[in-house]
């Protein structure tokens, strides 16, 4: 079986070998990265992902396209899991993450948050970060999550056009799909408000009210990330009947 190194960085970070310049900004500052973790690493990645009786289980009621989350928390140290995956979910709640996600994406946080750092007293590359509902002090909580989608009865959108809530900073969406899945949709969809701002809060936003900007595909080994704000309205593309998992971290 292969294994991650012990490097806490390549090949193991979703954000690969991006760097500052590869951030675009426009309609929010966002991060694009294919092939982030190397093909072989990934293969072993994707054969031990959960099935998706692992997520269903217990579940009396399971709806259509409906999203089922297992946390890191639920994970680590776990042996129902793999060693790689237990590796994955502890470096991508870790101090050196935080430290990445701020070298690439740091000055689109300070852009879209201008007093974030005066609030608590610190640079964000001094903030401490640790595990969401870990003991210990910390500026930052992160969490990782197995995340599957549901199979599909009738056309519709897992989350369609949404801001985030104000407690999130950074989002990221890590894409396996199975390449034998010939389903269409379930991309991320990036918007630009036409007029009036929902804001912060969760709420949701009517595509009328709302400009298309891009559409990240979903497909296998892409990570996406994005700095959550006011203005970082996305959702996901509807997709079709399908018996098909859509599955991510």
């Amino acid at each position: 079986m292969a294994r991650f190194q012990s490097n806490p960085h390549q090949p193991l970070c979703v954000l690969g070998n991006a760097g500052p310049g590869d951030v675009t900004r426009a309609p929010f500052s966002h991060l694009v990265v294919d092939q982030p973790i190397e093909e072989a690493l990934y293969r072993h990645l994707e054969d031990e992902f959960p099935p998706p009786e692992r997520f269903v289980r217990g579940l009396e009621d399971i709806a259509s396209n409906q999203a089922i989350r297992i946390a890191a928390a639920d994970i680590i140290d776990n042996p129902e899991f793999s060693e790689n995956w237990q590796s994955f979910f502890r470096y991508h709640t870790s101090q050196s993450f935080w430290d990445d996600i701020v070298r690439v994406m740091g000055e689109d946080i300070k852009a879209a948050h201008p007093g974030l750092e005066q609030r608590t007293g610190r640079k964000l590359e001094d903030w401490r970060a640790k595990l969401r509902g870990s003991p210990g002090e910390a500026e930052i909580e992160l969490d990782a999550l197995f995340v599957v989608n549901t199979p599909v009865k009738q056309l519709s959108s897992v989350r369609p056009a949404h801001v985030d809530n104000e407690n999130k900073i950074f989002a990221g969406l890590y894409y396996m799909k199975p390449e034998n899945d010939p389903t269409l949709g379930g991309n991320l969809a990036l918007y630009s408000f036409k007029e009036k701002k929902v804001g912060f809060g969760g709420h949701y936003a009517d595509l009328a009210d709302v400009n298309e900007e891009r559409v990240v595909e979903y497909t296998s080994n892409r990570f996406l990330a994005f700095i959550n704000s006011p203005d970082s309205i996305h959702g996901v593309t509807p997709r079709p009947p399908t018996d098909r998992f859509r599955r991510y971290v």
